[in-house]
């Protein structure tokens, strides 16, 4: 696998990674400008530096700066004899005596949002997702929808029973959730076991109006118990800017998600 398909790999999976690339050498060095190597979450590697000691180091440094989501270039000494490097230089044991510097490309995963029912509603809001920097599922037990052709701005596309994926499924830490089926009772049977499963979700908005919003948390406090922490439910769903077409409503929803992302919507 070349490198180009292993980042598309990792893209698509919506995995971090880092691209550490050797920019510039001085001197004997074993990888030359223009070497990459591609370093995952799990130390797995494709594409190499030159090998030997700087690559260990590479990897390691690579891994460190994917846990500080910190991109930036490094420069290396690689000697045997030297024990201090000038400035912000580190010192490799290697019998090159040459210098490498190495820029660190650090791409981290993209904040999940989990769309379920792909309707117009779905399938427009998917659309405005897109360019906003997430990675986006869509969830529908409709066969036809759960397709790129139906809904081609998802990331990926799952064709399962809502209440079963909803009690299965395991998003990240801050994940959001979007309820936007084609039946209330599929609405409160997805947001029931959201919560009942108490999933670190930043958000998880219902299509409803107000009295079924005001039902919908009514019906999940007799169920799930009255101390049920329903502060990141959002229903009605999305900020009010007006307009009742789907795409209008869609609209309202992303902007709803962004403000909640950015810490510029406080939960209710």
């Amino acid at each position: 696998m070349s490198i180009y398909e292993e980042i598309a790999r990792l893209e698509k999976e919506n995995r971090p990674f880092v691209v550490a690339t050797v920019v510039e050498q001085k001197g004997s060095v074993p990888g030359k400008v223009g070497f990459k190597i591609v370093v995952s979450e799990d130390g797995g590697t494709t594409g190499t530096v030159g090998g030997g000691a700087i690559e260990q180091e590479v990897i390691r440094e690579a891994l460190q700066r994917l846990r500080e989501n910190r991109s930036g270039m490094q420069e290396y000494l690689l000697s045997k004899n030297k024990t201090e490097a000038p400035g912000d230089a580190r010192v490799v044991p290697m019998m090159c005596n040459g210098k490498v510097w190495v820029y660190y490309e650090v791409h981290g995963a993209l904040p999940t949002v989990y769309v379920f029912g792909g309707g117009h509603v779905g399938q427009a809001l998917l659309y405005f997702l897109k360019p906003l920097g997430y990675h986006r599922v869509l969830i529908d037990n409709r066969e036809e929808f759960a397709t790129p052709e139906k809904n081609p701005h998802a990331s990926e596309w799952i064709y399962r029973d809502y209440e079963e994926y909803a009690r299965s499924f395991r998003p990240a830490p801050g994940s959001f959730a979007v309820i936007l089926t084609h039946g209330h009772v599929h609405d409160h049977a997805i947001a029931r076991a959201l919560f009942e499963r108490q999933l670190d979700l930043s958000y998880v908005g219902v299509i409803a109006s107000r009295n079924k919003a005001a039902n919908l948390r009514k019906q999940l406090r007799e169920e799930l118990g009255p101390e049920t922490d329903l502060s990141r439910l959002h229903s009605p769903i999305g900020l009010k800017i007006g307009g009742s077409t789907a795409a209008e409503i869609a609209l309202s929803i992303a902007a709803e998600i962004q403000a909640v992302r950015y810490g510029v919507l406080e939960t209710s």
